[in-house]
């Protein structure tokens, strides 16, 4: 029989990517080659492609994940744990975001934590240079052959004609060293990220924007390797009455998919892009991947300022949901075809937390040594 060492890397990596999180964690310790290929850039896509992703709650105190089991009689169960922070005050977290495993949390006016919760490794960044910015997102320069994580932060600015514009500032986690841009051009065309909204994708963040003047929603982007704001396409829209949820989400790991609720139906739509995304300006092509009308099915948002929800869709057309009902307990729909369900999450979690998706890894916390 072949040692892990004499197996090819390739058909590790095919194993690996469809085990469960759990399972992982123990294969990780085999040998130092199946470890070391959390850190090859063709695994990880894969693996991210493959993954069933988890949700992740906050509240003012602690931060929760919530998994769903499929049992073999197909019926979900759902199981919630909390997340030791260390040293990490969450009291003081004023958004979290994901990207490759690690969530990121700014925070308020110090600085920002990152952290890995399979490997129960964090760092956290302070300066007093950096105390009115806002962190909100993990990326790479992706020409290059190396992964260095960069974080990414903003503050909102005015001109002299009270002209809004950003000034972003960029944490490089390998050297340890930040970085300041402001470039005049932003002041015609900027507009305000979803802070707690922001998909990490091929290095690159992206997010949903409004034009208040041409009423139209647009994905936006900040391209790490040019260092610039970009808008990579406009979202469809039709004569629904699509309100407040409207949430992007990665797709099989390359694509974007992007949830839509009308406030007046009810109704739900999930679009997908046709072709994978690659950041290099193709044009982005829309499709429908289902749509749920059911007559009693809740909204998944009942007021402008409720954080939007978090959702994902497998291969099998099922969506699942996390968001909060009209009490502000945390939930999770599951949908199929034309019958729902609601599961409850543990009513140890506070009313009205925060939540988003994220996908398990074990990729290691990107700073230097000190």
């Amino acid at each position: 029989m072949a040692s892990p060492e004499q197996l090819p890397l390739e058909l590790v990596g095919e194993i690996l990517c469809r085990l469960p999180t759990r399972s992982l964690a123990r294969f990780r310790e085999v040998c130092k080659q199946w470890n070391a290929i959390w850190e090859d850039k063709s695994f990880l896509n894969n693996y991210f492609a493959h993954a069933r992703p988890q949700f992740i709650l906050r509240t003012n105190s602690q931060i929760y994940s919530v998994h769903i089991n499929l049992n073999l009689d197909h019926v979900s169960r759902i199981e919630v744990r909390e997340i030791a922070l260390d040293d990490i005050p969450c009291q003081l977290h004023t958004s979290l975001v994901h990207c490759y495993g690690f969530l990121l949390s700014d925070i308020c006016k110090k600085g920002f934590a990152i952290w890995n919760p399979c490997l129960r490794k964090s760092r956290w960044i302070v300066s007093e240079e950096t105390h009115e910015f806002r962190f909100c997102g993990v990326g790479y320069d992706s020409t290059r052959p190396e992964t260095g994580y960069k974080v990414f932060g903003f503050r909102i600015c005015f001109d002299g004609t009270r002209q809004v514009y950003p000034k972003v500032v960029i944490y490089d986690c390998k050297y340890d060293t930040w970085k300041f841009i402001i470039n005049a051009s932003w002041v015609q065309d900027w507009r305000v990220p979803q802070l707690d909204c922001m998909v990490s994708l091929n290095g690159n963040l992206y997010w949903i924007s409004y034009d208040s003047k041409t009423f139209e929603h647009f994905i936006r982007s900040f391209d790490f390797s040019k260092e610039m704001f970009k808008t990579l396409c406009r979202l469809p829209c039709n004569e629904e009455d699509f309100g407040y949820a409207q949430v992007l989400a990665v797709f099989r790991g390359d694509r974007f998919s992007v949830l839509k609720q009308s406030y007046r139906t009810r109704k739900v739509e999930i679009l997908v892009t046709k072709h994978k995304i690659d950041g290099n300006g193709k044009a982005v092509a829309w499709m429908s991947f289902m749509t749920v009308s059911i007559p009693n099915f809740p909204r998944l948002q009942h007021k402008c300022l409720d954080s939007q929800p978090s959702y994902f869709v497998d291969n099998n057309k099922e969506l699942f949901v996390c968001t909060c009902d009209e009490t502000g307990h945390a939930c999770i729909y599951i949908v199929k075809e034309h019958v729902f369900r609601k599961i409850p999450v543990d009513s140890m979690v506070d009313l009205w937390p925060s939540h988003l998706t994220y996908i398990p890894s074990f990729v290691s916390i990107p700073f230097i040594q000190r």
